[in-house]
């Protein structure tokens, strides 16, 4: 994905609350058919796998694209089959190619699948960003996060009861609009090493921090077979939000421990933590 500046991503949200505003959306959650509708927008039955057949695209680079979106005939073909809330964030993604009006401009005389990949991967980041922000009404999600606990379980609740969007995206974005220093840790079963357990190990696929979140963490970590983040994974026991210490290693080696807090979703670990203590060796 390409790489987006601080005062691009702010032009994004300024643009995604105009928008919200344009079209009197005052309040969450937002509904993707609204938004839709607010800009004319219509839903194709061509088969995406048709359309895409005579672009110059590996087989999977054509399974990465959910969507494409037509700017000259105000529509968008789907790929079949995708669930609600991939459809759902893919609709406020395409929303955001024909908002943003540097994208729009441009794709009109250009489909976004023939332009440099570069460009592909900004104008791709972009509409994400506007879709998050769109999503979760720009600047006022912090206004809905000083209401709370500043936890996991305020994010999830966020989720559930004011957004009505996935927890994975809410709680990501809660991550990334943070003032304090905090990180949020995916784990998912490391079929490489089935083997090697009598249950399901786990590794880091991938982290998000926020700003003031210092320092890097070694990619492919295994989780602890016997700690909490692998229990909470295989043990439906264990339910709802667990607070647990974590022992994380950075980039140089170094062992740090962070106050953590996690939950699984039957196919993921979700792990919030602080900001990590070095240990000493």
């Amino acid at each position: 994905m390409g790489r987006i500046t601080v005062d691009m991503h702010k032009a994004i949200q300024v643009e995604a609350e105009r928008f919200l505003m344009q079209h009197g959306f005052n309040a969450p959650p937002l509904s993707p058919a609204e938004a839709w509708a607010a800009r004319n927008l219509e839903v194709t039955q061509y088969s995406l796998d048709d359309l895409l057949v005579e672009v110059n695209l590996s087989p999977d680079d054509h399974k990465k694209i959910p969507a494409m979106l037509d700017q000259n005939a105000m529509a968008v073909t789907f790929r079949e089959g995708l669930p609600e809330q991939q459809r759902n964030w893919g609709s406020l993604h395409e929303v955001g190619h024909e908002f943003l009006p540097w994208q729009r401009e441009l794709l009109y005389h250009c489909p976004l699948i023939w332009m440099h990949p570069r460009i592909q991967k900004e104008f791709e980041a972009e509409a994400d960003i506007f879709a998050a922000e769109a999503f979760f009404f720009g600047a006022k999600f912090n206004e809905n996060l000083k209401e709370g606990d500043r936890n996991l379980q305020a994010a999830i609740d966020l989720a559930d009861n004011v957004y009505m969007t996935s927890k994975h995206a809410t709680i990501r974005h809660y991550v990334e609009v943070s003032d304090f220093p905090c990180c949020l840790i995916i784990w998912q079963p490391n079929t490489t090493n089935m083997d090697l357990f009598r249950t399901k190990p786990l590794a880091i696929r991938y982290y998000v921090k926020s700003s003031s979140f210092v320092g890097h963490i070694a990619p492919g970590q295994i989780a602890d077979p016997d700690g909490a983040v692998t229990k909470i994974f295989n043990e439906p026991s264990m339910d709802g939000v667990v607070e647990h210490d974590l022992t994380i290693i950075s980039n140089s080696g170094q062992f740090s421990v962070a106050s953590a807090q996690s939950f699984s979703n039957s196919y993921s670990v979700f792990t919030l933590i602080g900001q990590p203590i070095p240990q000493s060796q």
